[in-house]
């Protein structure tokens, strides 16, 4: 078939070519798609046709319409059409544009229902960040409404710890304070949680004593294995190094919760810490910390569920738990550039392990004796004959009692108490104070406030002051905004009594 004849074949098939008289009817048709001949009206085909004739067209413009719909029996086109003045008469172009229009709506109509589907997803991520701010809010203002109460319950059973009690009374204490560590790890890892989730936790690395870390946990965690009729083992490889710069607050918040799991679901049998030693180069290390138990283990179908925060494989009510747990270990070794891995066999055993990037510090030894020096002048301060004048800031009248309490019984402090932030500085003035422990959130004013105008203050020995706040408030942004504020250090309630003295000593001389 010649090009030409495929030209012609398309031309007619998509071009009808009408010349009317002056009345409308048709002179010529090429007969190409409509069924119009020569003598018929055109005006009774369409009524479109009734209104072109009624224009006045002149021979030097040529008038187009566009998408103009013509309805012939059952048949619908889509059409161009245009009209100009000839000699004979008029001539009429029409062009079945019927694909193209039909092709562009569905091209507009999807392009439109794809900004329709960005616009919600757009409004669905608006509504999940809200959602997650709201989530982050409200733990946050619950974890601070939480703090204050939990810290005079902590804080009174240790009081009552030190006093004398029957036998009876000391197994009610102990019960008392596994219940509040309980409550308090798990707000540690709902609120850790929470920062991760909303990118406000920071890992901070800092020199620390591991093999103490380990020794710690091993006598912790044989103490509950054995409580539970379970065996447990330690074994640390002998290349692991004593002194490793890292997180020690994350790492320990990491195995302990893999222990307390092991030990939860394992009936029978024994729950394992192995800590071993991958490599060493250019000042690093490289651990492998694996805990492994002869519990129910872990189907595999069920493997991811578990790292996900809520998510417990038993039936609520059947464990204790709020299975925050393994979530909150995948979040912290994400953070600290490692991975959880998982080996189990339903019914017989499970493992966790991670491997860790860790710097070996050069002057372990000097920390070592540094560390020791800090704790040996903690205890010189607190033997001494000397008695510290110390100015108390608290409104919380629970927590004013058993921090004056806690002070008044050392016999190392004279105390000057009080609840209303706008009165502080006036007192700082008239008085000399050896150090401030003071609350974040007063009455009138703000603790941080209050340290900043101090640091300005011109009179040197008010401005040197030792500040140490106490907050409710633990996410890491507040707490490196009151340090920028000026206080020497911040106590995230809520704290125990070794916590609290060692950290005064720490700012008093002797």
């Amino acid at each position: 078939m010649r090009l030409d004849q495929f030209q012609n074949d398309y031309f007619n098939a998509n071009f009808q070519l009408l010349v009317l008289d002056a009345e409308g009817i048709v002179q010529q048709s090429n007969s190409s798609f409509l069924p119009v001949k020569k003598g018929d009206l055109l005006t009774e085909l369409h009524p479109f046709f009734e209104g072109l004739l009624n224009l006045e067209i002149s021979s030097k413009e040529e008038q187009h319409f566009y998408c103009i719909h013509l309805e012939f029996g059952n048949k619908e086109l889509i059409t161009d059409i245009s009209v100009t003045q000839i000699e004979e008469g008029i001539f009429v172009l029409i062009q079945d544009l019927t694909t193209h229009y039909n092709s562009y709506q569905e091209v507009a109509q999807a392009r439109n229902e794809s900004i329709i589907n960005e616009e919600l997803i757009l409004i669905k991520n608006a509504e999940l960040e809200e959602r997650e701010r709201f989530k982050n809010r409200f733990i946050q203002n619950f974890s601070h409404e939480l703090r204050n109460p939990l810290m005079s319950s902590m804080a009174i059973t240790q009081l009552l710890g030190d006093s004398e009690l029957t036998s009876g009374q000391k197994q009610m204490v102990e019960v008392l304070r596994d219940s509040q560590l309980h409550l308090k790890l798990m707000l540690e890892d709902t609120l850790s949680l929470s920062m991760i989730a909303s990118g406000k936790l920071e890992i901070k690395a800092a020199v620390f004593d591991l093999s103490k870390m380990l020794e710690l946990l091993s006598f912790t965690y044989k103490t509950k294995a054995l409580a539970k009729g379970l065996e447990f083992n330690f074994t640390k490889d002998e290349r692991v190094p004593e002194w490793i710069e890292s997180d020690r607050k994350r790492l320990f918040q990491v195995l302990t919760n893999l222990l307390d799991n092991a030990i939860k679901y394992t009936d029978e049998g024994a729950v394992s810490l192995e800590v071993g030693f991958n490599q060493q180069y250019a000042g690093k290390a490289n651990l492998r910390f694996s805990i492994a138990d002869t519990g129910r283990g872990i189907p595999e179908d069920k493997r991811e569920l578990i790292f996900e925060t809520f998510s417990q494989l038993t039936s609520p009510g059947n464990e204790q738990g709020t299975g925050l747990g393994l979530s909150l270990v995948k979040g912290l070794l994400s953070l600290m550039g490692s991975t959880i891995s998982l080996e189990s066999i339903p019914e017989k055993s499970s493992v966790f392990s991670f491997n860790l990037d860790v710097k070996i510090p050069m002057e372990s030894s000097f920390k070592h004796s540094q560390e020791i020096n800090t704790v040996a002048t903690s205890l010189k301060i607190g033997r001494s004959g000397k008695k510290y004048r110390i100015l108390l800031v608290e409104d919380d009248e629970r927590v004013l009692t058993v921090l004056f309490k806690i002070l008044m019984d050392t016999g190392k402090f004279y105390l000057d108490v009080l609840s209303d932030g706008a009165l502080v500085l006036e007192q700082v003035i008239q008085n000399p104070y050896d150090l401030i422990l003071m609350d974040i959130n007063l009455p009138n004013t703000r603790g941080d406030q209050l340290t900043r105008i101090i640091r300005e203050f011109p009179f040197k020995k008010v401005k040197q002051i030792p500040i140490v706040g106490i907050t409710a408030f633990a996410y890491e942004d507040h707490l490196k905004a009151y340090k920028e504020a000026g206080m020497n250090t911040v106590l995230s309630k809520p704290f125990d009594k070794e916590d609290l003295l060692n950290t005064l000593y720490s700012f008093l001389r002797n």
